[in-house]
């Protein structure tokens, strides 16, 4: 897209200020800040919106019957409309905005000066010389630029023109020295040169910093990416277990998170189901729920078969291993032979079962969290052995948001 292109983009939507200022400054990437052309930019378009305010000095009696000064801030309109349209070209920015500085200087303080060229008392010199105190706003709006040196220099060109435009007006008075006060203006540009040039040296720190946690947050996305993928591998797919008919769903808020579960099958064709839920969401939780899965998996064959016993074991485990996580957990083991089901519930939501003619009631039990190690794990044992069909319904925790009440979490599991 050519520059004529991009500004005639930019004028239909100047006409519209809510799109212009969102598209314009919009700086919510770190990396936009070290882009010091998109930045030069910004400032020459800021700058051609703020240059109006030149014109409130019409208010000013004497500079309205300035004889040229019409003349001089229509030449000030000029030179801000001409630094616009360059400023689609991204070429040579930084020179535009220096010459376009020193012309509107130039220009202001000679307007103020004819503006007072009649009056040749020292009252009305001090008069004449606090008006150059308006060039402070165009030194300290150079540190929009976010350079170091742009209101030193800006700076610097107004206490020379300052002083050459001072001197005009003491030799025109025939004074012989130098009135300290006519040095006010100097001092003020002094300041704003400070000031200025101490906030980008902040800012770019600033800038610094976040570009350096900006990354540091993509690698840790990335991470969180591979870890993601890793722990969906650790659930189990879709098995084909003889005797269950299941199904899965499960909605996680965060990448990772610490609920988990698994099918545990037994050599002589029984299956157990645990479910688990550690305290928590993000890597810590994650890494934990992969411990008990790990636990579950190489822990011998006569916990496997006895939930109580299993949760006990994990109980123990987490209370010596990490006493600061704790975990939700049931398990169920499903014996086909004798057709029983037994389960065990560490302060997991309550197991429901329901019949296929439509009636569901919640199994309650009495088992602690996991990781206090404070009770002992109770054993529920059921016998369905004159039901052909059953059905079972095990859910995690709903997880919600209090100021949005939207549902973020839900873990459900059928049998």
């Amino acid at each position: 897209m050519t520059w004529i292109k991009r500004f005639s983009r930019f004028k239909s939507d100047f006409l519209n200020p809510f799109t212009f200022f969102e598209r314009e400054f919009n700086y919510s990437e770190a990396q936009s800040w070290k882009d010091q052309t998109r930045i030069d930019q910004s400032f020459i378009r800021l700058a051609f919106l703020l240059h109006f305010m030149m014109y409130s000095t019409l208010a000013i009696p004497e500079v309205r019957s300035s004889q040229r000064g019409g003349v001089y801030l229509g030449i000030i309109f000029l030179v801000n409309v001409m630094g616009l349209v360059l400023s689609f070209q991204e070429r040579f920015l930084s020179w535009v905005i220096h010459i376009s500085n020193v012309i509107i200087i130039f220009l202001l303080m000679n307007l103020f000066h004819e503006s007072f060229y009649h009056f040749r008392d020292l009252e009305s010199l001090q008069i004449y010389n606090n008006y150059f105190l308006l060039i402070s706003f165009i030194v300290i709006f150079q540190m929009f630029r976010l350079k170091k040196g742009s209101c030193f220099l800006t700076g610097t060109v107004s206490i020379c023109l300052h002083i050459f435009f001072v001197s005009i007006k003491r030799m025109e008075l025939g004074l012989d020295d130098f009135p300290r006060i006519l040095f006010v203006p100097d001092v003020v540009y002094v300041l704003c040169i400070v000031i200025g040039t101490s906030s980008v040296i902040i800012v770019k720190r600033l800038i610094s910093i976040s570009s350096e946690l900006d990354l540091e947050y993509k690698f840790i996305q990335q991470d969180l990416i591979v870890a993601k993928q890793v722990q969906e591998n650790l659930f189990p797919g879709k098995l084909s277990i003889k005797g269950i008919r299941y199904e899965v769903m499960r909605i996680a808020p965060n990448h990772i998170g610490g609920d988990f579960f698994d099918f545990v099958q037994l050599r002589e064709g029984n299956t157990g189901i645990f479910l688990t839920d550690v305290a928590g969401h993000g890597i810590a939780s994650a890494l934990v729920a992969s411990m008990v899965k790990i636990m579950v998996s190489t822990m011998p064959y006569i916990l496997k078969v006895h939930p109580s016993r299993l949760m006990d074991y994990i109980d123990d485990s987490l209370h010596k291993q990490f006493q600061s996580y704790h975990a939700s957990a049931i398990y169920m083991f499903l014996d086909f032979i004798s057709r029983e089901v037994t389960f065990s519930n560490a302060g997991h939501p309550y197991l429901i079962h329901g019949s296929f003619s439509k009636e569901f009631h919640e199994v309650e039990t009495e088992g602690a969290i996991l990781g206090f190690g404070i009770k002992s794990q109770l054993q529920n044992k059921s016998n369905f052995l004159s039901l052909r069909r059953i059905g079972f319904f095990i859910y995690g925790w709903f997880d919600r948001k209090q100021e949005s009440r939207r549902k973020t979490s839900w873990n459900g599991r059928a049998a």
